[in-house]
């Protein structure tokens, strides 16, 4: 058994990322990016209205003008043909671009509109403006050449727009991880199956088949198998063909744990196996290198918690490592425990936890009712994970803690 700072490096020195890639705009929430992404435009791209009114010169207004000339209407789209001179506005719609001379503009609800004789004006219902009052002007945002987006970012939903805006058609990335699950065990049944005397259901695949396609990645069910060398065998070469192979269960030192071995004689070289960590020490992690390509096996305890907590402490940062991402630190916050809290036994506790809103400045996070490395239940109120120190049993209320997020 290794310590978790010590398994973590070992994971890092042995995942690296995967081949560079371009990828479609549309498709690329999830990925990294491989390099920065630089606007070729200014943003906005001309000085513009944030209203629909009258664009002005504000001295007009601040000197006591009340009704101005209307020289043109100008709407999001066209452009400009008058200049303004002193006593003269244009009519303006949110996003259109700004006569020259003006240096507001005069919201619509404080203007009444008249035309009459073929002359067109605005009565203002204002005393005064200030500068610059209601417009934004050229490349205040960002400018052209600018690094909008760094390299190692995970695109979010939000940077689809942005990266629209400055022409990224075509996004720099490393391709994504093929991930493969395979639950293990003779008491195994499937999900929509009732449980005879002995069985359970299998609730480890369909759990890690849904954090996987967290990150994106295209996902393979390999069902379940059981204690039987042969199928067991055959099912992992089937999951071998992929980056990531997760199986949960058979990793322990049991009689019928027989994951281990079967991978050695497939090729796959054990990194590390049992883990100085709370739910789930058993976790065995291996390399298999096939045709000049990594594949990165984990044996997952066959306990749900258990499985969820080594997917998050490892899976996670592997993931994010193949993607391109530093991967160099669990995503962490910290603040203090909510209230007092026992816990057992010499090794790092991650305990499902939440986070508690209150009117304090102080982030705190809250223990639920946990049962065990087999209590899914528990999760059901779970946003993270606590994060307990080794070789200390009492938590006082206001202790300083880590919180690992699930998202």
């Amino acid at each position: 058994m290794i310590p978790l700072e010590q398994a973590l490096q070992l994971l890092d020195e042995n995942v690296t990322p995967l081949p560079l890639t371009d990828i479609p705009l549309a498709s690329s929430v999830g990925s990294v990016l491989a390099s920065e992404i630089h606007a070729d435009v200014n943003s906005p791209p001309h000085d513009k209205s944030m209203m629909d009114g009258f664009a002005v010169i504000s001295n007009d207004v601040n000197n006591g003008k009340k009704t101005l000339v209307v020289v043109e209407t100008i709407i999001a789209g066209d452009w400009p043909q008058h200049p303004i001179e002193p006593g003269q506005a244009s009519r303006i719609m949110t996003g259109a671009p700004l006569p020259r001379n003006a240096d507001a503009v005069v919201m619509v609800e404080q203007t009444e509109f008249e035309s009459t004789d073929g002359c067109q004006r605005v009565k203002l219902l204002i005393d005064s403006i200030a500068p610059e009052k209601n417009i934004l002007r050229q490349g205040v945002n960002f400018k052209t050449g600018q690094t909008v987006l760094p390299q190692g970012h995970i695109v979010r939903a939000t940077d689809i727009g942005l990266m629209a805006e400055v022409g990224a058609g075509i996004i720099p990335t490393r391709e994504k991880p093929t991930v493969a699950v395979l639950p293990t065990g003779n008491e195994l049944v499937d999900h929509q199956t009732k449980p005879l005397r002995g069985q359970i259901r299998n609730s480890n695949g369909p759990m890690l088949v849904a954090l996987a396609q967290h990150f994106g990645l295209e996902v393979t069910d390999l069902g379940s198998s059981v204690d039987d060398p042969t199928q067991l065998a055959n099912l992992i070469e089937t999951g071998l063909q992929h980056d990531v192979l997760l199986l949960s269960g058979g990793v322990s030192a049991g009689t019928m744990d027989l994951v281990p071995g079967i991978l050695k004689d497939l090729g796959v070289v054990e990194i590390f196996h049992k883990v100085a960590v709370k739910p789930g020490k058993p976790i065995w992690f291996g390399v298999h290198n096939c045709e000049g390509r990594k594949r990165y096996v984990f044996g997952l305890p066959g306990n749900p918690v258990s499985s969820l907590v080594g997917f998050h402490l490892f899976v996670r940062r592997a993931i994010e490592k193949m993607l391109g991402s530093q991967g160099d630190q669990i995503p962490t916050e910290y603040g203090e425990l909510n209230i007092q809290h026992e816990t057992r036994g010499n090794r790092p506790t991650f305990w499902p936890g939440k986070r508690v809103i209150d009117d304090q400045t102080i982030r705190r996070f809250e223990p639920l009712i946990w049962r065990g490395s087999s209590d899914l239940f528990a999760l059901g109120e779970a946003e993270g994970l606590i994060r307990f120190r080794e070789n200390s049993s009492s938590h006082a209320a206001g202790e300083k803690v880590e919180f690992l997020p699930f998202a």
